[in-house]
């Protein structure tokens, strides 16, 4: 992801602290701190808070990048709701001093007018004092409710390069959110100020320590119980629907299209045995007839796709080559197959997971790509290898699986199509960008999916 669009999501995030609210950020470089800052002030001069700055090389950055957002700076500092504390005035003050400051402050906002107040500290003003000082001073801030009595909220800033890695963890510890890349984080290592601020707290820390992995421990535990539940429940689900599928197929096919059949043949026995001269009937007879043997032709065609015999029957090949060749004619895109000779029988579940790919693959490249060719490829040795691509316009509005990669558009069915191929023990990649898409199928072939041994293995 490029550096714009990490500080654009960033500064949402920013843009969701609320009253209460006491989150740390670490940074090394000074576009960002400053991206950051100004997102935090410009939402609560929007909201008429408050909004005190300490800054480091003073005010003057802060106010040309505000003013660069649409910010009268003067105006609002004219109004008392933008104030900016340098750090020379705050490097005269002891940590305790600018706990009174930041008291004062807060306590004042309402009475005098504004609808709340927030302070971002970018912290080297500290740099000249005790270190150890200022995780107590953070940590006192929480303990005397600063920012729940008053519904205000708080940003520290730290540059990592000035700070020491031991005054960072401190530092770390002692704020309930944390900003970690472009996420505003709950912190699983912040300890309450009764705890830390106790003369016991070094003694008691690997008790603590102890304590809160087995905290994390026992939350991840629920976390996989409750994502094999869903994984349970999500492929019960699916089997269902795959048998409602085959029962609905069977039933077009031997129900409904064969009183289809029959209608067609006895409305082509009336067409016959209506006299020449009756020539409006016969057309209207052979109007009819056309119109059965359509719904006949569309009766055969739904009941296939929803379940084709020929992949109980013949296998995943012969299914994936008969799908193709009526998806060419239905559509008129060309798609090409190419199916690696190793391709054997393998599990009914794997077969029909991997048909469903393909099928949800070219729906997709027909709905969405404009592209008017598609390829579908099926390499076999020690993994199965499955490529469904396009020549289209690609995907976008949600992102990928993998966190740098691009963005694509799914609606409910690469969902489904993901969750189908981890119930089989595969992983399922989608590459897109402006000149194609290609989704990608990766299986290892152990024995249990096997169903007969491939024939030139």
């Amino acid at each position: 992801m490029d550096a714009y669009n990490r500080f654009e999501r960033v500064r949402a995030a920013i843009e969701q602290l609320g009253p209460a609210d006491h989150v740390c950020t670490l940074y090394d470089q000074r576009d960002e701190e400053l991206a950051i800052a100004v997102s935090y002030v410009r939402v609560g001069l929007k909201r008429s808070e408050l909004c005190v700055c300490v800054v480091d090389d003073g005010g003057k950055n802060i106010l040309e990048a505000l003013a660069s957002e649409g910010i009268d700076t003067d105006a609002e500092m004219r109004k008392g709701r933008l104030v900016i504390f340098e750090k020379p005035l705050a490097q005269g003050l002891q940590t305790q001093d600018m706990l009174r400051k930041i008291e004062h402050y807060a306590g004042g906002a309402r009475s005098a007018g504004h609808a709340g107040f927030r302070i971002v500290g970018e912290m080297t003003w500290a740099l000249g004092g005790d270190l150890k000082a200022l995780a107590e001073f953070e940590a006192r801030l929480n303990l005397n409710r600063v920012w729940e009595r008053h519904a205000c909220v708080g940003l520290c800033q730290f540059d990592v390069r000035r700070f020491t890695p031991e005054t960072l963890r401190e530092i770390i510890i002692v704020h309930p959110l944390v900003v970690i890349g472009d996420r505003v984080c709950r912190n699983p290592y912040y300890v309450a100020p009764e705890r830390y601020l106790s003369p016991e707290w070094p003694s008691h820390e690997a008790d603590w320590m102890m304590t809160n992995l087995e905290q994390l421990q026992e939350a991840q535990d629920s976390l996989q119980a409750s994502q094999e539940r869903y994984r349970a429940l999500s492929g019960r689900l699916l089997r269902l629907q795959d048998e409602e599928r085959r029962r609905i197929a069977r039933d077009l096919h031997d129900s409904t299209g064969q009183d289809l059949v029959a209608l067609a043949t006895m409305l082509g026995q009336l067409r016959r045995s209506t006299p020449s001269g009756e020539r409006n009937s016969r057309r209207l007879l052979s109007q009819c007839k056309a119109l059965a043997d359509g719904c006949i032709r569309d009766i055969r065609t739904l009941s296939y796709v929803l379940h084709p015999p020929v992949l109980d029957a013949a296998g995943l090949g012969d299914a994936i080559r008969d799908y193709v060749d009526g998806f060419t004619k239905r559509s008129g895109i060309q798609a090409e197959l190419e199916l690696s000779s190793r391709l054997g029988r393998l599990t009914g579940d794997v077969e029909l997971a991997l048909y469903r790919v393909v099928q949800e693959s070219l729906n997709n490249i027909q709905r969405h790509s404009g592209s008017q060719q598609a390829k579908i490829r099926i390499r076999c040795n020690s993994h199965l290898i499955m490529e469904i691509s396009d020549l289209g316009r690609g995907l976008s509005t949600v992102t990928q699986k993998q966190k740098e990669g691009p963005r694509v558009d799914i609606g409910v069915g690469i969902p489904s199509m993901r969750e189908r191929v981890k119930l089989i023990g595969g992983r399922l990649d989608i590459d897109s960008s402006s000149n194609g898409t290609t989704v990608r199928v990766t299986l290892s072939l152990g024995g249990e999916h096997e169903k007969t041994p491939n024939s030139d293995s």
